[in-house]
């Protein structure tokens, strides 16, 4: 994934919208390099064993998304008043990015990747793959120990790219998926809620900038 941002860094070509157009080549260069973790999952799991898929997706979604922009916003307005964070409602580099920029094929690119780009290759690869791993090595008597190292690790990964109080609303949204998983059986219902959540994001950006 690193490499593949990397790699899009480096081959993003020169062009009046700047930052927009190398976040686009970073976002798809990134989701391409992540293919091969579809793959492996594919090979892995040869039968989809997602269940109740409407319901669990129904009431995680209702129970931890708004849990997590509840969290996110007090600690917003917290880490404003302690002067940790600037005082800026949106909590990710990309939405900044979009909300900087002008609509057009770069922007349309990034919205793609972001929502279901994002929820299907970070789905797999934390909920897939990482959580059941988790399980496996902490081998607890309930998931939560697994749920709560895959939710730190999903939200350390987003350190340097978004602030504070949004990482620690990643990790309450993180143990929703994460919830979502094992309740369901499969990936299906984390996705749908993930690729839900970013779009809720985005629209809330262009809400309040068009």
């Amino acid at each position: 994934m690193g490499l593949g941002g990397l790699w899009g860094a480096s081959q993003a070509p020169e062009s009046s919208e700047g930052t927009l157009t190398q976040t686009a080549w970073i976002y798809a260069s990134a989701m391409i390099a992540q293919i091969p973790i579809v793959v492996v999952y594919a090979m892995l799991r040869r039968r989809c064993g997602s269940r109740r898929v409407v319901e669990i997706a129904m009431t995680a979604f209702l129970v931890f998304v708004p849990m997590a922009f509840a969290v996110a916003g007090v600690l917003h307005w917290v880490f404003i008043t302690a002067g940790i964070e600037p005082q800026s409602n949106l909590g990710h580099e990309t939405l900044q990015a979009l909300a900087g920029g002008s609509w057009n094929t770069s922007a349309l690119i990034i919205i793609l990747c972001v929502t279901i780009g994002a929820g299907i290759f970070e789905e797999i690869l934390y909920r897939g793959l990482i959580l059941p791993t988790f399980t496996a090595v902490l081998s607890g008597k309930t998931a939560w120990g697994a749920i709560v190292a895959t939710s730190v690790f999903f939200a350390v990964m987003h350190v340097g790219t978004s602030a504070p109080s949004a990482i620690v609303g990643l990790f309450v949204l993180s143990v929703g998926l994460c919830w979502a998983r094992v309740k369901s059986g499969g990936v299906i219902a984390p996705i749908v809620i993930h690729i839900v959540f970013n779009a809720i994001n985005i629209a809330i950006v262009y809400s309040t900038t068009l």
